[in-house]
């Protein structure tokens, strides 16, 4: 079993793992397409336009994927933000009661 330290790193390491790959895959298709038809079609702009897709469906990919590792952690950020407001008011209004 990993220690709750140890946790934490693994799971970093896995995100910056799962990155490098889901930016890679899209460059490394596209480039291969791109080359593909440039040697068919006797170019040199099918690499270009296909590299500039592949690296725009990297950059889709990465936002995608660190708003879905962060985004867990934002809605638990948000539910104890509201609990403390809450507890808050509450506290007001107990002070306000206690004042009249």
């Amino acid at each position: 079993m990993l220690k709750k330290e140890n946790k934490g790193i693994a799971k970093a390491f896995i995100m910056i793992l799962q990155i490098g790959l889901t930016m890679l895959a899209p460059l490394l298709v596209c480039g291969w397409i791109g080359l593909w038809l440039d040697e068919k079609l006797d170019t040199t702009l099918g690499f270009l336009i296909m590299m500039l897709l592949g690296v725009l469906a990297a950059f889709r990919n990465f936002f995608q994927l660190v708003r879905g590792f962060y985004e867990k952690d934002l809605k638990r950020e948000n539910a104890k933000q509201e609990y403390f407001d809450n507890l808050k008011r509450q506290g007001e209004k107990k002070q306000d009661r206690q004042k009249k």
